[in-house]
């Protein structure tokens, strides 16, 4: 029964993916993207692959950074393995086992700390989020006319609400805030009536609500744990933020210049601040968990669908996706030889990682 929903979920999130692909390649007709390949700018092709490296190297840096800040440091190269390997879980196998959770793994075994390393690549996530949170808010400005759209101004909405609900779980998760104490009073307040019917049912709130807060009190001290580790490492090295948020920063520029490029691979007549502008928003909605092997076909149509907004032809947006995506597929074969490499060396099973996944959750 334990393996039934698991299952389902992955096999909800198949169907997802063809549904997707099938939706695509009906908007986008063969001959056009056909077309597109067609006029494949080689130079720019290479260029695309060539400056992959460089932000795996950046992404690396910065959760070297935050990695270093425990007992023992970890050499470059080796974070740079276990990021191939999370390539691999991440695009190849449709399971549950995500690459942040490889990642983590990998490094707690390295230095000795599974807690740690969890940290560490929690704090790379985090801050990336809230950095693409403001991106979202401040880069459609730009262009202030797109922000009509409700594919422009309900993902800023989302990102003002999330940084809200990222600052209301720091706070929550200080033991003495006061919003802490309420939390966890609240599923008091529906087992007080004296009466046995309206106490029945509302002692089946209060056993849902008690589930409800131990989540977010959870959450919300793993959250403020994390930052505080942050926050510390700040106050000892003052060039530590500037580190921190200069690493985040060439980070998404990149990534503006890799969507870019990949359009300019195929001889694509895209404007840098038109990429700069939509990249944020549809990376937002791309986050969200709908299909498998790193949101396939799902990550391709929400490209499409927002470059539709400044003109760009389904099928250029498509073939510059699904380059993209030849990138990723690329890493994560990589990533496997790796994986190999680890599990015969270090004896690291699926079953351990699927372990620590639940143990996450």
């Amino acid at each position: 029964m334990k393996n039934i929903k698991p299952a389902l979920k992955i096999t909800a999130k198949a169907l997802c993916s063809i549904a997707f692909f099938a939706v695509l390649l009906s908007f986008v007709k063969t001959n056009e993207l056909i077309d597109v390949f067609s006029r494949i700018h080689w130079g720019y092709f290479v260029g695309s692959f060539c400056l992959t490296p460089v932000m795996l190297c950046v992404s690396c840096a910065k959760w070297k950074l935050l990695l270093d800040k425990g007992r023992v440091r970890v050499p470059m190269w080796q974070l740079l393995k276990m990021y191939f390997v999370g390539y691999f879980f991440s695009n190849f196998l449709p399971s549950t086992v995500g690459g942040d959770v490889v990642r983590s793994f990998y490094a707690g075994k390295r230095i000795n700390d599974q807690a740690y390393a969890a940290v560490s690549v929690f704090l790379e996530r985090f801050t990336g989020i809230l950095f693409l949170c403001v991106l979202v808010i401040v880069m459609p400005l730009f262009r202030i006319d797109l922000y009509v759209n409700p594919f422009i101004y309900l993902p800023a909405v989302g990102g003002c609400c999330a940084l809200i609900l990222f600052a209301f779980l720091f706070y929550a998760g200080s033991r003495d805030s006061w919003l802490n104490n309420c939390i966890i009073k609240l599923p008091g307040l529906f087992v007080s009536s004296e009466k046995a019917g309206e106490l029945k049912v509302k002692g089946k709130i209060a056993k849902c609500l008690e589930k409800v807060t131990e989540i977010i009190v959870d959450k919300a001290k793993k959250i403020r744990s994390g930052l505080e580790i942050a926050i510390t490492a700040m106050g000892s090295d003052k060039s530590y933020l500037v580190k921190l948020v200069a690493l985040t920063v060439a980070f998404y520029f990149l990534t503006m210049v890799n969507v870019f490029i990949a359009f300019k691979a195929f001889s694509v007549d895209i404007s840098f601040l038109g990429v700069c502008v939509l990249v944020p928003p549809a990376l937002l909605v791309a986050h969200v968990p709908v299909t498998l092997l790193g949101n396939l076909g799902y990550f391709e149509s929400i490209f499409v669908g927002y470059f539709l907004l400044i003109g760009v032809p389904g099928a250029e947006s498509l073939a510059m996706g699904l380059l993209l995506r030849l990138k990723m597929l690329s890493l994560g074969i990589l990533g496997l030889g790796f994986y190999l490499s680890y599990k015969s060396s270090n004896g690291a099973e699926l079953d351990e990682l699927k372990e620590l996944h639940n143990h996450a959750r």
